[in-house]
C-alpha cells in the first residue's frame, strides 16, 4: 500500500521535473504574440464605397488637423471634434450627440475602450457594409437589439411571449438570404451558430462582443462564456472586436497584446452623487422614494427579495406605483410587480421602477427619473463594482434624464486586504499553469504506454483539485478549465474575476472607502452614514418574504422532481435532456439538479430523489456526505476500496475518532490520494455505515448503507482506480 503511494509521489515528481525542460519551448511559442497590429483609416471607413456624408466628414477630420489617407494609422479618437463642448463644433458635427457613425462606417478591430455608454456602437456595427456577428451577454440585449433593427437575426434561446428558439434551419435559410447577414446572438448560442456557419467562412464575418465586462463579471456563474473567447481568437486579427465602457485588464496573455482601440470623449456627462451609508438598506430606500412624490425612480438593486421588502414597507397607493424589471425566470418571485420590459418608446413602465442586474447593461431607457443604485454587501450578487454603476448611470439615454442620482450601501467592517492586486494576479496565473503543466506532462509520458494510463489519471484529477482559489473565505473558484478544442487551460476570466472581486471586498471594507474611491470619478455634492433600528414590521416582512420565497423554491424543486419522473417514465431520462433542463433553471432548481446528474445513474429514483429532497436546505457538507454515501453504495462487491473497508471495521464494534483515523487513514491515501482533516474520516466512516454514537463518545457500527438505497442502477466496476474523481473529501 505504502510503495504504491510512494510511486504515486515519484511520478508527480519526474512530471515537474520533465515540464521544467519544456519551459523555454513554451516562452518560444509564445513570442508570436507579441506584435500588435492598429488600426488604419482603411479598417474603419468605407474606402472603396464613399458617401457624401463620408467626404464631409473627412473633410471635416483634415480641418481639425488629422491625416487622412487608407493606410494612416488610427490609435485612438484623439483630436477628433468629439472633445469639444456642442457650441464649439462647427460644421456637420455642430449640436450633435457624440455617436461612432459621425465618423466611422463600422468598427476598428481590437480591444474597443469606448469610456461611455450610448454612444452607438452596436448600431454602426449593425449598419456596417460587412457581414457581423454581434454576442451580447444575456438573450434581453441581444433581442432588445434586434427589436429595433429587424434586418437582424436574433439567436439565442425563448423569449416568452415574444420569440421561440431560433432553429438551425431559420438560421441556415437566413444565411441562405442575399445581402449583408447580422446575426445577434446570445454567448450561450455562439458555439451553436458557428457551427452552422463553419471554421472556413469565419474570414467572411466581423465578430463583435459586446459588453465583454460582463463576461468577466458573470463566468464565475456561467462558465461557459468563456467560450466566447475561445472562439473570438479563432476569427482573423481584423475581423473581431470587444467592446465595452467598462473595460478591464485581462489575464488572458493573447487579449493583452491585442490592439487597444480608446475613445476618450472630453465632454464627458458629469455624475452628481448623493452617497448615502447606512446599516438597514431597506429603511433607506423607503425613504429616498418616498422623498420623490410624484417624478419617477428607478431602483437598480439585484435582489428581488430585498425588493419586495422594500415595497412591501410602502404604503398602499405607492405599492401600486411600483414595477420590477427583472429577467423571465424570476417572474415567480415579482409576482404581480413583474414587468416584462420597457414601456412604449423605450420609457420605464411605472412611476417607481426597480431592476435587477438584467436591466444594468445594454438597456437604452428614454425617460426621465431619479436614479437610486443600491450596493449590498450582504449577498455576493448584490454588491456593485464602481464600473457597473457607470453603466447603470448610462442606461439613461434622454438628455438630462438623470434628475438625481443617490447610491445607497452598507459596508463589511471586515476584509482581508492583498499588498498587490498585480502580484496577485501573477500569483494566480502561476497556480493554474503548474497544475497545467503536470497534467500535459502526464499526457507526453504515458503517450504510447497504456499502463500508466490509470496511474495518470489519478494523478491529474488530484492535481486538478490545487488549481483552485477561494474569494474573502467564500466562494471556491476554479483556475483552469477545458476550452472549446477539450484542452485544459488557464480559466482566465475566472482569474480576472477574483482580481475583481478582491478589489471589490476592499473597496467596502470601511464606509469611507467607497466615498474615497467613488471621488476620483464622479462629484459627490452629499455624503451621509445613516443608522436605523430594525422595527418589528420590518422583521415580520423581512421574514414573511423570506418564507414566501423558500416556499417558491421548493415548488421549483418539486416541478424538477415531477418532471424528471415524467422523463424515466417515457424513457428520455439522460444526460442531454437533464444538461438543457440545468440550463433552464433557476440556482437552487440548478444545483438540485447537477447534484442529480451526478448520482442517478446509480442509486433507484425514489431513493435518491427522496435524499436530495431532505437536504436542499442543507450546506454543501450534506451533499458531500450523500455523494459519498451513493458512491461507496454503488462500488462492485469486489471493489479493492470496499474490500478494504470490509476487512478494517467489524459490526456492532465500537471505535472512537481516533481510531476510526488511524483505520481509515492508510485505505483513504492508497485508495483515494487524499489526507483528510482528522473529523473528517468519521464524516466518510458515516457515510458508509449506519453508528450509533455510544458513551465515551465511540461510534457503534450497525451496517452498511445507512441512507437505506433500495437497489442499485448502475455499479463502479471493479477495476475504476480514479475514486477521487466520485468520492468529495
Amino acid at each position: 500500500m505504502i510503495e504504491l503511494w510512494r510511486l504515486f509521489n515519484i511520478f508527480v515528481h519526474l512530471l515537474l521535473i520533465y515540464n521544467l525542460k519544456q519551459s523555454e519551448h513554451m516562452k518560444e511559442a509564445t513570442q508570436q504574440y507579441s506584435d500588435i497590429t492598429y488600426n488604419t483609416f482603411a479598417d474603419v471607413i468605407d474606402w472603396d464605397d464613399l458617401t457624401e456624408k463620408d467626404y464631409q466628414t473627412i473633410q471635416e477630420l483634415k480641418e481639425n488637423g488629422i491625416t487622412i489617407t487608407p493606410d494612416t494609422v488610427i490609435e485612438d479618437l484623439s483630436g477628433f471634434p468629439v472633445g469639444e463642448a456642442p457650441n464649439k463644433v462647427k460644421g456637420i458635427f455642430a449640436n450633435k450627440r457624440h455617436l461612432l457613425s459621425n465618423y466611422l462606417t463600422k468598427m476598428p478591430h481590437g480591444l474597443v475602450d469606448k469610456k461611455i455608454t450610448g454612444i452607438g456602437a452596436t448600431t454602426l456595427e449593425i449598419n456596417s457594409k460587412r457581414n457581423s456577428i454581434i454576442v451580447f451577454p444575456t438573450k434581453a440585449l441581444a433581442y432588445g437589439k434586434h427589436s429595433k433593427h429587424p434586418n437582424t437575426l436574433y439567436v439565442g434561446s425563448e423569449i416568452k411571449g415574444e420569440k421561440e428558439k431560433v432553429t438551425n434551419q431559420q438560421i441556415e435559410e437566413y444565411l441562405a438570404k442575399d445581402g449583408y447577414k447580422k446575426l445577434l446572438v446570445v454567448a450561450d448560442s455562439l458555439g451553436r451558430l458557428l457551427g452552422i456557419i463553419g471554421k472556413e467562412n469565419y474570414k467572411d464575418y466581423f465578430l463583435m462582443v459586446d459588453e465583454i465586462d460582463v463576461l468577466q463579471t458573470d463566468n464565475n456563474f456561467r462558465p461557459q462564456l468563456e467560450n466566447v473567447i475561445d472562439y473570438y481568437l479563432m476569427f482573423p486579427l481584423k475581423n473581431r472586436c470587444m467592446v465595452t465602457a467598462t473595460m478591464k485588464e485581462f489575464s488572458n496573455p493573447h487579449l493583452k497584446t491585442e490592439c487597444r482601440f480608446p475613445i476618450t470623449w472630453k465632454y464627458n456627462t458629469h455624475r452628481n452623487i448623493d452617497l448615502l451609508h447606512t446599516d438597514n438598506v431597506t429603511q433607506a430606500v423607503i425613504e429616498k422614494v418616498i422623498s420623490h412624490p410624484t417624478e419617477k425612480v428607478f431602483i437598480a438593486y439585484n435582489s428581488i427579495l430585498q425588493i419586495r421588502n422594500i415595497i412591501a414597507s410602502l404604503d398602499e397607493e405607492t405599492r401600486k406605483e411600483c414595477a420590477i424589471l427583472c429577467s423571465e425566470a424570476s417572474i415567480k418571485e415579482a409576482g404581480e410587480y413583474f414587468a416584462p420590459k420597457l414601456g412604449d418608446n423605450d420609457t420605464l413602465p411605472a412611476r417607481i421602477n426597480f431592476a435587477t442586474c438584467c436591466y444594468f447593461t445594454g438597456i437604452d431607457i428614454e425617460d426621465s427619473y431619479h436614479l437610486i443604485t443600491v450596493s449590498d454587501v450582504r449577498r455576493s450578487h448584490s454588491m456593485l463594482t464602481l464600473d457597473r454603476m457607470t453603466q447603470i448611470h448610462g442606461r439613461c439615454r434622454k438628455d438630462n434624464g438623470i434628475l438625481s442620482e443617490t447610491i445607497i450601501y452598507n459596508t463589511l467592517g471586515y476584509v482581508s486586504v492583498m499588498e498587490s492586486m498585480d502580484s496577485y494576479a501573477v500569483t494566480l496565473l502561476h497556480k493554474a499553469k503548474k497544475v497545467l503543466k503536470v497534467i500535459e506532462s502526464a499526457d507526453d509520458i504515458m503517450q504510447g504506454d497504456h499502463t500508466l494510463t490509470d496511474l495518470f489519471a489519478m494523478v491529474k484529477e488530484a492535481i486538478r483539485e490545487k488549481a483552485q482559489e477561494r474569494i474573502a473565505g467564500n466562494e471556491l473558484i476554479n483556475l483552469t478549465r477545458k476550452d472549446v478544442h477539450g484542452k485544459d487551460v488557464p480559466a482566465y476570466l475566472n482569474i480576472d474575476y477574483i482580481i475583481e472581486r478582491t478589489e471589490l471586498y476592499s473597496t467596502y471594507f470601511m464606509p469611507e472607502t467607497l466615498k474615497e474611491v467613488l471621488s476620483k470619478q464622479v462629484k459627490i455634492i452629499s455624503y451621509n452614514s445613516l443608522n436605523y433600528d430594525v422595527s418589528p414590521e420590518q422583521n415580520i416582512i423581512e421574514k414573511t418574504n423570506k418564507d414566501a420565497q423558500n416556499k417558491l423554491t421548493d415548488s421549483y424543486i418539486q416541478e424538477a422532481i415531477d418532471n424528471i419522473k415524467v422523463l424515466s417514465t417515457t424513457g428520455q431520462l439522460n444526460d442531454n435532456t437533464l444538461h438543457l433542463y440545468i440550463r433552464q433553471s433557476r440556482s437552487r432548481t440548478k444545483i438540485f439538479l447537477e447534484r442529480f446528474i451526478k448520482l442517478y445513474k446509480y442509486v433507484d429514483l425514489d431513493s435518491l430523489l427522496h435524499q436530495l429532497w431532505e437536504i436542499r436546505t442543507s450546506n454543501n457538507i450534506a451533499y458531500k456526505n450523500l455523494n459519498n454515501a451513493v458512491m461507496y453504495w454503488a462500488l462492485d462487491e469486489e471493489h479493492p476500496f470496499k474490500v478494504a473497508i470490509r476487512r478494517s471495521f467489524t459490526l456492532n464494534k465500537s471505535y472512537s475518532a481516533s481510531e476510526i483515523q488511524e483505520i481509515l487513514a492508510p485505505i483513504v491515501q492508497y485508495h483515494l490520494h487524499k489526507v483528510l482533516k482528522p473529523r473528517k474520516y468519521v464524516a466518510l466512516l458515516k457515510s458508509i455505515y449506519a453508528t450509533d454514537r455510544t458513551s465515551g463518545n465511540k461510534y457503534t457500527i450497525r451496517g452498511e448503507n445507512p441512507r437505506g438505497f433500495k437497489e442499485h442502477t448502475g455499479r463502479i466496476a471493479t477495476k475504476e482506480n480514479n475514486l477521487l474523481k466520485l468520492f468529495v473529501l
